[in-house]
């Protein structure tokens, strides 16, 4: 018979605790791993990091909300790199001014299922033509030969919606005008601002903002403004589960100014709320890129509000 010295007992009785204890915790049930979905956000009309600081609070309310695994894609600016993105990074969502979606619909089966609604209640934007406080420019006939500032010629409201103004007023945006790219329209507003630059173009809700921030209006007049075209919008894809989007609208319709965690969500996003939408909402704004040479007309078989390309 084999005697157990004391020292050697408590190592036997504290090796098979700690054995039950590893056994124990490998029987209980892991815990189930929370699906992922990826969205796909649009900077402009903002920087990167500006666009981070907007909408990362907006993508951890959808993660608490709908129990799935939220991941913010930052989207680039060009449109085709965009469309690119979306295919290549399988996003299930993807938010973008009504430019992006009409692309997104015919390259990608887009399918909006909610609009943003402004602060002031609408479900629409406009554009504007700003220049220096001081500036001798008056009207837009004065603006031929001038350069402007805009962000790219896939914004709305930083570029299109302008063009298409002009172009009603009797300029030809191409020939009578430069134009020089880049900036973010925070940037161009600032430039403007400043007189490092004499035209702009920007949408309205970029100077409102900058208005609130320093407490004053920008040292800037505006020239012109555009007319009101449908906002941006939240969609989906053909792979997405149709659960989640469920999910997904109604988070964002639950959440309320009223309510002090979510106020916070929308005021970074500077908007009240978001609101249902079809693609009838941009069928209007479809044909006007069209129209313009903004987009390449469907076949003579399909509807014009029906195929969207690139030119």
């Amino acid at each position: 018979m084999v005697k157990l010295s004391g020292d050697n007992s408590l190592r036997i009785i504290a090796g098979v605790f700690f054995a039950l204890v590893i056994l124990a915790a490998a029987c209980q049930p892991c815990p189930s791993r929370k699906p992922e979905a990826k969205i796909l956000i649009s900077t402009a009309p903002y920087t990167i990091p500006m666009m981070e600081a907007r909408f990362i609070f907006l993508v951890d309310y959808l993660t608490k909300e709908t129990g799935w695994k939220f991941e913010m894609l930052a989207g680039p600016s060009s449109a085709d790199a965009f469309a690119k993105m979306v295919k290549a990074e399988k996003v299930a969502f993807s938010f973008q001014n009504p430019y992006l979606y009409a692309l997104l619909a015919e390259k990608e089966k887009a399918v909006p299922i909610l609009k943003t609604v402004s602060l002031d209640g609408r479900t629409d934007f406009r554009g504007l033509v700003v220049a220096p406080e001081n500036s001798p420019i008056q009207t837009v006939a004065d603006l031929r030969g001038k350069t402007i500032l805009a962000t790219s010629r896939y914004n709305v409201g930083g570029f299109i919606a302008q063009w298409v103004m002009l172009k009603g007023q009797g300029l030809d945006p191409e020939k009578e005008l430069g134009y020089k790219f880049g900036d973010a329209q925070e940037k161009i507003l600032e430039k403007v601002a400043d007189g490092a630059t004499e035209i702009g173009f920007i949408r309205e809700d970029v100077l409102e903002a900058m208005k609130n921030a320093r407490g004053q209006m920008p040292k800037v007049k505006i020239l012109a403004a555009t007319p009101y075209y449908p906002n941006h919008n939240i969609v989906a894809y053909p792979g997405t589960d149709p659960e989640l989007i469920l999910k997904v609208k109604d988070a964002l319709q639950k959440l309320n100014s009223q309510n002090p965690d979510q106020a916070f969500i929308l005021q970074r996003l500077r908007i009240s709320g978001f609101a249902p939408t079809s693609a009838s909402d941009y069928a209007d704004f479809t044909n006007l890129l069209i129209l313009n040479g903004f987009l390449t007309p469907p076949p003579a078989s399909a509807p014009v509000t029906q195929t969207v390309v690139v030119k």
